[in-house]
């Protein structure tokens, strides 16, 4: 790799028909926040690993020669995304993973190991590649403040509009909760000069991910932010994380998930 301490925008590759969708959301982000866009790819046996390596170098100087002032590097690994989810954040200074929407499931899994944002796309609409309106569903959690420092991220590299899209609470003690959580997510975003817009949502907070989604179109947002679950129990697993659900219903709308159980890694100016 050319630059190992370099910031990584990190695109999972599977060579299918459907990568080259990743690929170019990951190009936008790494353009973004101006970072390197790592390619890497995953393999368990010498045989593949030589047909993936193979693919990948086709790829990458595919890649390069079409965007020559991008800084791009690939890489293989042995295992799964979930098996080097601590070698990517801690060798390798990745910030952002990069994946298809129909990678859910072992997309999670990789997730819940990792203190690296998770963006989920789907297709390679103009009007999704943006990112300038960015949602943001707040509730009364304390992990919700998590939400904040992504969005900023877009705000300030990218002049994205924030809009919070904030529960409604009638128990006084989840209300309390919930507003703290607004109070510090405008302060937070106003310190940094970033354009933020208070959206009063009908829903509680367990509700407000999935009216987020179903307005989002109306609201013009291009992504959507939020933090994943925090207590996860053997239901979930069975029926399904919230975040599972919202990704798989997000239809062209991009999802960037955040892990509430690890502290987020933080990027570079």
């Amino acid at each position: 790799m050319s630059n190992i301490s370099a910031q990584k925008v990190i695109v999972v590759c599977d060579f299918s028909e459907r990568m080259k969708e990743v690929i170019v959301h990951g190009v936008r982000m790494a353009d973004i926040l101006k970072k390197e866009l790592c390619l890497i790819a995953t393999w368990k046996d010498k045989t593949q690993k030589k047909q993936v390596q193979d693919k990948m170098i086709r790829t990458s100087q595919s890649l390069k020669s079409n965007l020559p002032e991008m800084q791009i590097s690939s890489l293989l690994l042995q295992g799964s995304l979930r098996d080097n989810m601590f070698k990517l954040a801690d060798e390798y200074d990745a910030v952002l993973v990069v994946l298809h929407q129909a990678d859910i499931k072992f997309g999670l899994k990789a997730f819940r190991e990792s203190n690296i944002g998770f963006l989920f796309v789907n297709g390679s609409s103009p009007e999704y590649l943006q990112y300038k309106n960015v949602l943001v569903p707040l509730d009364y959690r304390k992990a919700s403040k998590e939400n904040a420092l992504w969005a900023s991220y877009l705000g300030r590299f990218n002049k994205a509009n924030i809009h919070v899209v904030y529960a409604k609470e009638t128990n006084n003690e989840e209300l309390g909760k919930l507003n703290q959580n607004l109070v510090f997510i405008r302060k937070f975003l106003a310190s940094l000069n970033v354009s933020c817009q208070l959206i009063a949502g009908k829903s509680n907070s367990w509700g407000i991910f999935d009216e987020t989604l179903i307005n989002a179109a109306e609201w013009n947002g291009d992504v959507m932010v939020f933090a994943g679950s925090t207590n996860i129990s053997l239901i979930d697993f069975i029926i399904g994380l919230p975040e599972e659900k919202i990704i798989r219903k997000a239809g062209n709308l991009p999802i960037l998930i955040i892990n509430p159980l690890r502290d987020t890694c933080i990027l570079c100016d």
